[in-house]
C-alpha cells in the first residue's frame, strides 16, 4: 500500500485542525459586545442565566456607537446590545445585521444630577442656563448625548446652554465629573444616577418626544443558537426584574 505523500498528509492534518477549531468555535460562550451603561446590571443578568439555563456568556462593554465601529471594523462579537437605534442602523447599513433581528429589550430615563449636598436647586432645564459647567455625553460618541441634544433642541435652549457644556465620552463619565465636583450639574440616564451616593437627582427630563426615549436593542450578528437564547432570555420576566431593580423601564 502506497504511502500518503507529505503534502497530502499536510492538508489532511489542516482539514482536521480546522474541524476541530471550528467545534471548539461553536461550544464557547457567545461574546456580547454591551453598552456601557449595562455593566452593573448586565453581572447580575448573566448569573442568572447561567443559573437558569447553565450556558455561558460573555461581554464587552463599551459606548454604542464605539461598539458599531468595532465590529463593523472586523472585532469578533456574536451580539450586540447597544442604546439607541442609530448604532443598529450602522450595522444593517454595513450589513453586519439584520434590522429584522434587533429586538428592544428595555428604556431608560434622561436626569439632571449635581454632586452631592451641592448648594444649588434647579428644578428644570431651562434653570440651568448660565449656573456653571454641564457635563454631558458628546453627541458625537454617545446615544445618550444625541438624545439630550434633541431634548435641549426642543426646549430651544441648545444654542444657549453649549458654551456650558463639557461632552464626555458617555454617561458614565459625565456622571462621574459630577461626583468630582469638577461640574455644576451633569445630564445623565436614570440607572447612572442611582449608581453612587456622590450624586443627587436634581430632576427629571421629560419630553412627549418618542425619539428623546432612551431605549436600549440586542442582536445577534453570527447564526449562533447560544446568541439567540441569551437575547432571548433578556425578555423573560426574570431578566426584566433585574432590569427594573436597577432603574430601567420596560
Amino acid at each position: 500500500m502506497a504511502k500518503p505523500t507529505p503534502i497530502l498528509t499536510t492538508t489532511i492534518i489542516i482539514v482536521v485542525v480546522s474541524i476541530i477549531v471550528a467545534c471548539a468555535s461553536d461550544d464557547r460562550p457567545p461574546l456580547m459586545f454591551a453598552a456601557a451603561s449595562l455593566v452593573d446590571v448586565m453581572e447580575e443578568v448573566q448569573f442568572a442565566y447561567e443559573h437558569e439555563t447553565g450556558q455561558s456568556v460573555r461581554f464587552n462593554f463599551a459606548g454604542s456607537n464605539l461598539i458599531a465601529n468595532q465590529v463593523i471594523s472586523g472585532a469578533p462579537a456574536d451580539g450586540v446590545i447597544v442604546a439607541g437605534q442609530t448604532s443598529i442602523d450602522k450595522l444593517v447599513k454595513a450589513n453586519k445585521a439584520s434590522k429584522s433581528d434587533a429586538v428592544e429589550i428595555i428604556s431608560n430615563r434622561l436626569l439632571a444630577v449635581r454632586p452631592a449636598n451641592a448648594a444649588t436647586s434647579h428644578t428644570k432645564l431651562e434653570d440651568l442656563v448660565g449656573v456653571g459647567k454641564i457635563a454631558m455625553p458628546d453627541p458625537d460618541t454617545a446615544p445618550a448625548g444625541e438624545y439630550f441634544e434633541a431634548v435641549l433642541r426642543e426646549r430651544g435652549i441648545w444654542d444657549a446652554l453649549q458654551p456650558q457644556i463639557i461632552p464626555a465620552l458617555d454617561a458614565r463619565s459625565a456622571l462621574a465629573a459630577a461626583a468630582t465636583r469638577n461640574v455644576a450639574y451633569a445630564l445623565v440616564y436614570e440607572t447612572d444616577a442611582v449608581s453612587t451616593d456622590d450624586v443627587e437627582i436634581a430632576f427629571a427630563i421629560e419630553s412627549n418626544s418618542v425619539a428623546t426615549t432612551p431605549r436600549y436593542y440586542a442582536t445577534p450578528l453570527l447564526d449562533n443558537d447560544a446568541t439567540t437564547n441569551f437575547i432571548q432570555f433578556l425578555g423573560t420576566p426574570q431578566a426584566v426584574a433585574i432590569f427594573e431593580k436597577y432603574g430601567f423601564r420596560r
